[in-house]
């Protein structure tokens, strides 16, 4: 499955924190490294088993965590509605 982000959500990114936010919601988000990743390798479309044999490339020595992790940041991404499900 793909998703895409939500172009209503802007990021800033300030003393090593990231913060995912809209004004229309008023909704704010603060990122981990994992949930960072997953977003800006969605925004540029990436599918999340892409997303899931790229991080398992890179760190092999995680591997066994990869999958969950990357789950787990859509998971809590698409409930916020800062990733949308991409029905293309």
């Amino acid at each position: 499955m793909n998703y895409r982000v939500n172009p209503e959500f802007k990021v800033e990114e300030f003393d090593n924190e990231i913060l995912l936010y809209t004004v229309s919601n008023a909704t704010g988000i603060y990122l981990n490294q994992t949930a960072y990743l997953v977003w800006k390798m969605c925004e540029s479309g990436t599918s999340i088993e892409e997303i899931i044999t790229f991080l398992e490339k890179e760190y092999p020595e995680q591997r066994n965590e990869i999958r969950k992790d990357v789950l787990t940041a859509v998971t809590s991404l698409a409930a916020s509605d800062a990733l949308l499900k991409d029905n293309a």
